[in-house]
């Protein structure tokens, strides 16, 4: 939501340098990040969908600090985004509706920042407001949210953000890197092997353990089974996989029909800071069995990819996307704090370019 609220802003109301786009970005994943904390995971377990009702807040911080709104005017911002926060968790399920709340989130968080512009008022202290307020409709509280605002200005959330190391949805993730390593250490190819179960939290089992059928791509990028049959048949789980021609093949449906996915309540009951353990068991056609246990997810800032992966993957996605401007693109992210404009970088971010 950041990214593309700060380009919308510059592309329209530019010239807008790599400093001051930087700087937006910053302050949407800040704020987007301590009003999620003030939300906790109750508000994720009761059917919402982060990125279209957090993300709101995010883009416009955004907006509002590439449009350079003082205080008044960023808190209207807030209060008009906050009645424009929408997302269900059934988007999982099938349709398109989940590729919708980004876009929806950003757009509406740069709409607010423009009515604030303006003049137009929103609702005063939104989070804190007892009845109708966003933390006491949406699941938050006053004690999380003061929690969620220690060390502002002084510690930065953007540096708890991570980076996926699969395609697919993040809960999957230890899950995938613990099938993974037992293929690499033991040797074993998708012929040798006979059952696999995984064992996660009893949120994460709810979120990406449901039976795959193979009907929707969004279906497959959320699916738990579904990433270890890919990872089975191919060794790896990349955004490419993600098309109609593999997402329905009746092979990978039936292995991942073959995946049980267990939620755990020993996993449970390690708490917050355990939340993406996971372990996973591999039985052999010939009768060995194999276990292996992951905790912290590759690619989050306990265990941070490399520059080398982080370019392989932004690689892998813009060829999947179809885009040519790579290298382009590479060469004007690594300038940004030196960009007068960053114009050409929005032009070959909404994919045009020559």
């Amino acid at each position: 939501m950041t990214l593309p609220a700060a380009t919308a802003v510059a592309e329209t109301f530019g010239p807008l340098s790599g400093a001051d786009w930087l700087a937006a970005v910053v302050a949407g994943y800040e704020v987007g990040a301590r009003v999620g904390l003030a939300l906790g995971i109750d508000h994720f377990l009761a059917g919402h969908h982060p990125q279209g009702t957090v993300g709101v807040f995010a883009a416009a911080a955004t907006a509002a600090r590439a449009l350079g709104l003082d205080a008044a005017a960023t808190a209207d911002a807030f209060g008009i985004a906050a009645s424009m926060s929408a997302g269900l968790m059934a988007a999982q399920e099938g349709g398109m509706v989940k590729r919708l709340h980004s876009g929806h989130a950003a757009a509406s968080g740069v709409q607010a920042a423009l009515l604030a512009r303006r003049g137009f008022t929103g609702i005063k202290s939104v989070l804190e407001v007892p009845f109708g307020g966003f933390l006491s409709t949406m699941g938050g509280d006053q004690a999380k949210l003061r929690a969620s605002v220690a060390g502002l200005g002084s510690t930065w959330e953007i540096e708890q953000v991570g980076f996926k190391a699969y395609a697919s949805c993040a809960t999957n993730h230890t899950s995938i890197e613990a099938v993974e390593l037992l293929l690499a250490r033991h040797g074993l190819a998708a012929a040798d092997v006979a059952r696999v179960e995984v064992h996660v939290t009893s949120d994460a089992a709810i979120h990406g353990g449901y039976e795959y059928l193979g009907r929707e791509v969004i279906e497959a990028q959320m699916s738990l089974r579904f990433a270890v049959a890919l990872l089975l048949t191919y060794g790896t789980v990349e955004a490419a996989h993600f098309r109609d021609g593999v997402i329905a093949r009746e092979d990978l449906v039936a292995l991942a029909k073959s995946v049980d996915v267990v939620g755990d309540p020993g996993i449970d009951a390690l708490g917050e800071a355990r939340r993406f353990t996971a372990w996973a068991r591999i039985e052999t056609v010939d009768g060995r069995a194999f276990r292996q246990e992951v905790d912290d997810r590759k690619g989050d800032p306990s265990r941070p990819l490399s520059d080398a992966d982080l370019e392989r993957k932004f690689r892998d996605l813009l060829a999947a996307a179809g885009s040519p401007h790579a290298d382009r693109i590479l060469r004007l992210v690594g300038d940004l704090p030196r960009l007068d404009d960053i114009a050409e970088l929005a032009v070959l971010l909404g994919g045009e370019g020559a």
